[in-house]
């Protein structure tokens, strides 16, 4: 998975609407549809149910959200603790 996928993943699995992600991605809601279709297709299955008035987690992407989370985070702090020891 590469970052912007995961960011992505994320933001949708917390936001749960497209136009909400792509302002705080700073990208089209074009790029996060493309982005979490792109995804879906190398898992091989829908992360999130979508239609016109709501967008929720499936089953599976409530585990990948709930796995992916602390994750991410550990990542991010890795990446906070370096930048603080230079």
């Amino acid at each position: 998975m590469e970052r912007y996928e995961i960011e992505t993943f994320l933001t949708l699995a917390e936001e749960l609407h497209f136009t909400r992600t792509a302002e705080r991605l700073l990208v089209s809601p074009g790029r996060v549809s493309q982005t979490i279709k792109k995804l879906e297709r190398r898992i091989g299955g829908a992360l999130f149910e979508r239609n016109s008035r709501h967008v929720t987690l499936t089953p599976v992407g409530r585990q990948l959200y709930a796995e992916l989370l602390p994750a991410y985070q550990q990542v991010q702090q890795a990446v906070a603790n370096a930048s603080a020891a230079c």
